[in-house]
C-alpha cells in the first residue's frame, strides 16, 4: 500500500491535535480517537490508517485504537429540489436523474473524540 504525502500529513496533524488535548487534559495515554472522514472529503481511510502506522511509533498514539466513521453521503439537487442519499458509484438524483448536486454532508474531516487517560 502506497502512502501519500496527504494521507501523512493529514495523520500528522490528527497526532498534534490530539497532543495539544492530552496536555490541555493531563492525559498520559491515549486509547482511542474516532475520527469522521466523509465520502467527499478527498480522504481515503485505508491509507490515512496506513499512515498513522507509519509515524505513529514512540508518539502517544503509538498504542491507540483509530475508529473512522463514515457518514452518509446527503447531496441537494438543483434541478428538483430535492435532498437525497448519494452513492459514490452513481451520484444523479434518484427523482429527475439530474447530475446538478451540492454536497450538504460527505466533507467532514474531524477528530470526534479522544478517549484517554
Amino acid at each position: 500500500m502506497e502512502v501519500t504525502i496527504h494521507e501523512v500529513s493529514i495523520a500528522e496533524n490528527i497526532l498534534d491535535i490530539v497532543a495539544e488535548v492530552a496536555k490541555q487534559h493531563q492525559l498520559e495515554r491515549i486509547e482511542k480517537v474516532v475520527l469522521e472522514i466523509g465520502q467527499f472529503s478527498g480522504v481515503e481511510p485505508d491509507l490515512l490508517r496506513f499512515a498513522f502506522q507509519v509515524i505513529v511509533d514512540n508518539t502517544l498514539l503509538q498504542d491507540t485504537e483509530i475508529e473512522i466513521l463514515t457518514p452518509p453521503l446527503v447531496l441537494y439537487c438543483r434541478s428538483c429540489e430535492t435532498e437525497y442519499l448519494g452513492e459514490m458509484e452513481d451520484l444523479r438524483c434518484p427523482v429527475c436523474l439530474g447530475e446538478e448536486f451540492d454536497v450538504r454532508q460527505g466533507r467532514e474531516m474531524l477528530v470526534r473524540s479522544i478517549v484517554g487517560v
